[in-house]
Formats: structure tokens, C-alpha cells, sequence
């Protein structure tokens, strides 16, 4: 994978790039926010790590220029910040997954190939159900409007899509969706939670039915 890496740690910096560089990934590594977003004008990336505190521009603005630009490349926020705030803001500014310091390098280079496989394997780029077309190589959810949505969201919103009008247990979510990564109820209650916020936005006439701790039906209505 080519990999672009911010993180304003030097130590940190240079032993994640070393560490993904012996695993095989090409890593291009910057210092600050406005950097990763001009690198990603420049050039087009696999995967994007993002660290929330740096200078000049943090991870959260940086997410939102790239996103901005229309840059859809699936994005990994590495923070020191656990308060689950921090971690909505960063999710729902389009990151796909976020890893919270210190972390186990095995553990982000599994969280890397998951995304990026997931990436790779697509193969129908859309789908629909009711009102609402899912635009998967472009991340978007159409109906009277449309919105763009994140890689995480796109994958969870298929997996739905696929078994709709059934009911789906949050073990089968984080089996599909959260591979080899022990996502948790409240995890998967956020994504939840944003996907339904999102299809109101866009007047979609599917809900997305089921509480915290699920079990989750999509429908039509």
C-alpha cells in the first residue's frame, strides 16, 4: 500500500514509517496537517494516517479540506485523545477508523490491510434500496439529496443493504464491518447512529429499525 503518514512526533513518526515500510507499505511521512493535504493533491494514496494534534493544522482540519477536495481515500485518525467526543468529531468529519495511543503496531498494520481489502474487493460500485442509491466507489448515498458518507459507513450500509428486512445481531456487524478489530456495542451504535442522521438529510424513505445493542433491520417506509 502507498500510505501517507502525518504525525508531528519525530520518535513516533519515524518508527510507524519504518515499521510499515519493513511490513512492504510505500510511506510518504509529513509533520503537520496542511502538509498531508497538499500531499494529497500532489499524488494519490492507498490509505491516509492522521495524528489529531499537530501544528500548523491538526488532523481535524486537515480530514476537512481533504474531504473537501472531494478525496474519499479511506483515513485512520491516530490520537492521544480517548474521550469518545473526540472520537465522534473525528468520525463524522470522514475518518473511517480511528486508533488510540499508544497502539501495537501489529494491530495498526491489521486495521490498514482491513480497510484496504475492503477497498480492493468492491466490486458492484452500486446499489440500492427504496429511494436511496449507494454510490460505493464515490461513498455517497443518493435519494432527493445526496451525501457523502465514510468508508466505514459505505461498508456498513452494504452489508445492511444486503440483508435487508432481516434482522442483524451487532456480532454479525462487527464479524462483517470491524474484522480482527473487537469493535464494541457502542462503536457500532455510533455508525448506527450516523447512517440514520444521514438518511434523514437526504429524505431517504429507508430506516434503519433496532436500538443500542441491536439487533438492526433496514426497510423501506
Amino acid at each position: 500500500m502507498k500510505i501517507l503518514f502525518a504525525e508531528d512526533e519525530t520518535d513516533l513518526r519515524d518508527a510507524v514509517s519504518t515499521y510499515l515500510s519493513m511490513q512492504g507499505h510505500h510511506v510518504v511521512a509529513v509533520d503537520n496537517g496542511h502538509q498531508a493535504v497538499e500531499k494529497t493533491r500532489q499524488d494519490a494514496f492507498d490509505v491516509i494516517l492522521l495524528d489529531v494534534m499537530m501544528p500548523i493544522m491538526d488532523g481535524f482540519a486537515a480530514i476537512k479540506e481533504i474531504r473537501k477536495d472531494g478525496n474519499v481515500v479511506p483515513t485512520i485518525f491516530l490520537t492521544a485523545k480517548s474521550r469518545l467526543a473526540d472520537k465522534i468529531e473525528g468520525l463524522d468529519l470522514g475518518a473511517d477508523d480511528y486508533l488510540t495511543k499508544p497502539f501495537a503496531m501489529e494491530e495498526l498494520n491489521a486495521r490498514l490491510r482491513a480497510l484496504h481489502r475492503r477497498q480492493r474487493d468492491y466490486k458492484v460500485k452500486r446499489i440500492s434500496i427504496g429511494n436511496v442509491e449507494l454510490d460505493i466507489e464515490q461513498s455517497q448515498l443518493r435519494a432527493v439529496n445526496t451525501i457523502s458518507i465514510s468508508y466505514r459507513e459505505t461498508s456498513l450500509f452494504e452489508f445492511l443493504i444486503g440483508r435487508a428486512g432481516d434482522s442483524v445481531r451487532e456480532q454479525e456487524l462487527a464479524q462483517e464491518v470491524w474484522p480482527n478489530e473487537n469493535a464494541g456495542s457502542d462503536v457500532i451504535w455510533l455508525y448506527v447512529s450516523f447512517l440514520r442522521e444521514k438518511l434523514k438529510s437526504i429524505q431517504a424513505n429507508v430506516i434503519i429499525d433496532g436500538e443500542r445493542g441491536g439487533p438492526f433491520v433496514m426497510m423501506e417506509i
